[in-house]
C-alpha cells in the first residue's frame, strides 16, 4: 500500500496504521499507511530490528471505518505498540482512534503515561477513546505499559500470562491525576497482546499462540478467530495487535 498517513481529525478506515521511526528518531518516518477506503478487514505484519509487530482490524458490520486503531513507533532503541478504540463506533470513533496514532508518532520518546497525557490533549474535541500502550526498551530487555479504558493487554513471559492493567476512563474526556505504569522483563519467548473489547471480556490466550516462527498477524488473526463464538455475536469494532521478537531464522 502506499506510504501515507491520514491527516489530524481525520477518520482513519478500518485498520489505519503507521509503522517507522518517530520524527526525531534519527530517520525519516516511513513504513505502511491506512488500508484501501473501501476494506472490511486489516491485517498487517511490520518488521522492526529485532521485534515484530501486527494486527488484524474488523469493523462493527463490515462497515467502512473501524473506530479501533493500532500502530507502532521506533524511537532510538525503544518500539512503541499502542492501540487505541474510539468511543463507539463508526467515522467519529475513528477520528478519536485516528488522533491518537497521529499524537503518538508526535511523541514515542516519552514515557508510556507520559504519552497518554500527551493524548489526552490531542483527543479534546473528539469522543475520547480508550488506549493502551506498552513500550519495549531493546537494550534493556524492558517492557513498561499504561493503559486508560478497556483496551486489553497480555504478556507472556517465561510461559506465564500476565494480565496488564489499565485505569478507568476515557482519554479526551477524563484527565488522569495518576498514572500507574507497569514494568516487565521482556524475555523466556515473549509475547504482548493488545486487544479491545470486540472480544469477549472473559477471553484468555489460546493455548499456542505466538509461537516463536509465528507471524504477529496471524497471532492475531488466530485471537479473533479462537475468541469468536456463534453464542456471542460481535456488538462492536474488533482489533488485536500484537508483538513479538524476530525469529532469528529470518530475515
Amino acid at each position: 500500500l502506499p506510504g501515507r498517513t491520514a491527516p489530524p481529525g481525520a477518520a482513519v478506515p478500518a485498520g489505519g496504521l503507521r509503522c517507522g521511526r518517530a520524527p526525531g528518531a534519527g530517520g525519516s518516518g516511513h513504513g505502511h499507511g491506512p488500508a484501501e477506503r473501501h476494506a472490511t478487514r486489516s491485517e498487517r505484519f511490520v518488521r522492526l530490528a529485532r521485534v515484530g509487530a501486527g494486527g488484524l482490524n474488523i469493523p462493527y458490520g463490515g462497515a467502512e471505518y473501524s473506530g479501533d486503531a493500532w500502530t507502532c513507533v521506533r524511537a532510538g532503541d525503544t518500539v512503541t505498540l499502542m492501540l487505541a478504540d474510539g468511543l463507539g463506533h463508526g467515522p467519529e470513533a475513528a477520528r478519536a482512534s485516528s488522533a491518537a496514532v497521529t499524537a503518538l508518532h508526535a511523541c514515542a520518546d516519552l514515557a508510556p503515561a507520559d504519552v497518554l497525557r500527551r493524548l489526552h490533549d490531542a483527543l479534546k474535541g473528539t469522543r475520547g477513546a480508550a488506549v493502551s500502550l506498552a513500550r519495549l526498551d531493546l537494550a534493556a530487555g524492558r517492557l513498561r505499559f499504561a493503559g486508560i479504558g478497556n483496551v486489553g493487554a497480555r504478556l507472556r513471559t517465561g510461559g506465564t500470562w500476565r494480565h496488564l492493567l489499565a485505569r478507568p476512563g476515557i482519554v479526551g474526556v477524563h484527565r488522569p491525576t495518576t498514572l500507574r505504569e507497569e514494568e516487565a522483563d521482556w524475555t523466556g519467548d515473549p509475547l504482548l497482546i493488545l486487544h479491545t473489547d470486540g472480544l469477549p471480556s472473559r477471553w484468555a490466550p489460546p493455548p499456542g499462540a505466538g509461537l516463536p516462527a509465528a507471524d504477529p498477524a496471524v497471532t492475531a488473526a488466530v485471537t479473533i478467530r479462537d475468541a469468536s463464538s456463534p453464542a456471542r455475536p460481535v456488538r462492536d469494532d474488533t482489533a488485536v495487535a500484537v508483538l513479538t521478537p524476530t525469529p532469528p531464522e529470518l530475515p
